[in-house]
């Protein structure tokens, strides 16, 4: 059964409240966590008491703090939008004694359309499920024709709309990044994602911060920028604590990727790029993988292929064989960007083994994916490997390898 949408998703997940406005507990706990503040700060801010604090923040509170002053200053210390406790977007900033709640604006304030909504989703979920199956490139041209629709309306659109405009352009300009990340424009890969981390920046929404962050931090690992990625990624952790658990998961992924790059001989560093992975493997077997939005995909497969680069990194290259063994019990049928990135993880373990017969017939295979998806970066990266291969294996080891790559050229 399809859920409800509401309009104030576009700030964050909150369960309904009262008039057409969401739970007020939620919202206030959910911006209290992310202003950092303490119980003791925020209570010395507002001039309450803390347990009037613990009270604002439950779930059971639907309507306080009632007085309209009191709401007024609350929005201001923790930066919530005015729309969710029901203030006009005027609110904030007027002085003149006439404020009143609007507890009823989000039914009057021009939202966008529905369909027109729906539409965009869809071609998301379209466009990321190419991603992961095929390619991505199929649909390069809806999303940027989709961005810059998205982009007309957000600089003609005001209030809650315009937010509306915001939150999907922020999705679109990751997955754009993606498209160009693919086709190997890393310049413009870092553009679009650097404008999806301002894009969330500016509406403060946690699940979006911790999504453009962990795709910001993609790019930078395919620019060999590791301190940028392990800034990203470890930026994108607070965030990643508020939101649902796929993404949670692909966070502490990323995060032990990222570290795993720049943890160098540091022992300590390396243990806990290797707790990251296991935390998000915790989650890929126990938590709750209903869609969250992002399109990340949280699995066992694509935790343990990048466990075991960064064992190989960490010259633990049995323990890495071992864990891309768990990667292929756990591939999925259709997964073809993850069977890809298996033997990529598979050939470059063997070739930091010595082994690099295996590497080739390895790479051979990966070769005939890559080519098939049209994957340039991918190819690129196949063709680094074979030519350190070079002169240093038998000619039968090289010969279909070889071929494909000639014919490639």
């Amino acid at each position: 059964m399809e859920q409800p949408y509401y309009w104030w998703y576009v700030y964050g997940q909150f369960s309904p409240g009262e008039n057409n406005l969401p739970c007020t507990g939620e919202v206030i706990a959910y911006y209290f966590a992310l202003s950092g503040l303490s119980t003791e700060e925020l209570a010395r801010r507002l001039q309450c008491t803390e347990r009037y604090i613990t009270m604002l923040k439950s779930v059971k509170n639907k309507k306080m703090p009632e007085l309209l002053s009191r709401r007024i200053l609350l929005a201001k210390v923790l930066q919530i939008p005015p729309v969710l406790l029901g203030l006009s977007s005027v609110t904030l900033a007027s002085g003149d004694g006439t404020l009143q709640l609007a507890s009823s604006s989000a039914g009057i304030e021009p939202l966008a359309s529905g369909q027109m909504m729906q539409s965009y989703e869809s071609l998301l979920a379209l466009s990321w499920e190419l991603y992961y199956t095929s390619s991505v490139q199929k649909a390069a041209q809806s999303i940027q024709q989709a961005l810059e629709e998205l982009n007309s309306d957000f600089a003609h659109a005001s209030g809650l709309k315009r937010d509306q405009y915001d939150a999907l352009r922020c999705r679109f300009y990751q997955l754009a990044s993606v498209v160009a990340r693919d086709r190997q424009d890393r310049a413009q890969a870092l553009e679009y994602a650097t404008q999806a981390v301002e894009i969330a920046s500016r509406l403060n929404n946690a699940e979006l911060l911790a999504a453009a962050y962990l795709r910001r931090a993609r790019v930078y690992l395919g620019l060999q920028r590791y301190e940028s990625a392990w800034q990203d990624a470890s930026a994108a952790l607070p965030y990643a604590e508020l939101a649902r658990d796929p993404l949670k998961g692909k966070c502490f992924q990323m995060a032990g990727e990222a570290l795993s790059y720049v943890a160098g001989a540091d022992r300590g560093r390396q243990q806990q790029s290797l707790r990251y992975f296991e935390e998000a493997a915790r989650i890929a077997r126990k938590g709750n993988l209903a869609p969250d939005g992002s399109f990340v995909r949280t699995d066992l497969t694509s935790i343990a292929i990048e466990k075991a680069q960064a064992l190989t990194l960490f010259g633990r290259h049995d323990e890495a064989l071992a864990a891309l063994g768990v990667a292929r019990k756990h591939l999925q049928p259709g997964m073809t960007r993850w069977q890809l990135n298996l033997l990529l993880a598979e050939a470059e373990t063997y070739y930091a083994q010595g082994d690099l017969e295996s590497c080739c017939y390895v790479l051979t295979d990966a070769l005939r994916i890559a080519q098939a998806l049209k994957l340039p970066t991918k190819v690129e990266r196949i063709r680094r490997l074979y030519q350190q291969c070079q002169g240093r294996v038998p000619t039968y080891a090289l010969r279909d390898l070889q071929q494909l790559i000639t014919h490639s050229a």
